[in-house]
């Protein structure tokens, strides 16, 4: 009977592991760009445009953001960016040449924040062969941080599963305690 408890506590563990573990979900991925990253275009487009992998997250402004910055770090992105299923579309306004950059941050189907950044060139592609200053001191073309919220999930599942092994200790105990000493 001992080992027929300890078995059944044992089994018990098992499931309460496997039967609580969720499926692993990957994070959007950045498909294609309209212009393509490395590309060269004669103007510049009136939108620029990110196609992901699953659909985007309508999280607000804060959440969701997508800088457009030419060769001088002046942010060429004109209104708010839109989102229809899995693309992004972001308008552009001015007469920029040269090296663009696009820095981009959205929120996956799964909830979490996914993030990049390209580059193309308008003009000729002399523009694109000579070097270009960074932007990374310019606070106003920075995407924002999101913060981050911890998923109570490990806690629920390791609470689970300490209830398991307090449950099976339990039985086993109380199955010990009320057979008659075979002694």
């Amino acid at each position: 009977m001992r080992v027929f408890a300890a078995i059944a506590a044992a089994a018990l563990a098992a499931i309460a592991v496997l039967g609580v573990a969720a499926p692993a979900s990957a994070h959007d991925q950045l498909l294609s760009t309209d212009p393509q990253d490395g590309a060269t275009v004669a103007t510049l487009p009136d939108v620029v445009t990110l196609t992901f992998s699953d659909i985007v997250q309508d999280a607000g402004a804060e959440a969701n953001q997508i800088k457009v910055m030419d060769a001088a770090c002046n942010v060429i992105d004109d209104g708010a960016l839109t989102i229809a299923d899995n693309v992004v579309t972001q308008p552009v306004s001015g007469s920029a040449t040269g090296p663009i950059t696009v820095l981009w941050r959205v929120v996956s189907r799964d909830g979490h924040p996914v993030s990049g950044e390209f580059s193309f060139t308008v003009g000729d592609t002399q523009a694109a062969a000579s070097p270009t200053s960074t932007c990374a001191g310019d606070d106003a073309a920075t995407v924002a941080p999101i913060a981050s919220t911890p998923s109570p999930l490990p806690w629920i599942i390791g609470g689970v599963i300490l209830l398991a092994v307090v449950v099976g200790v339990i039985a086993l105990l109380v199955t010990r305690s009320r057979r008659p000493d075979d002694q």
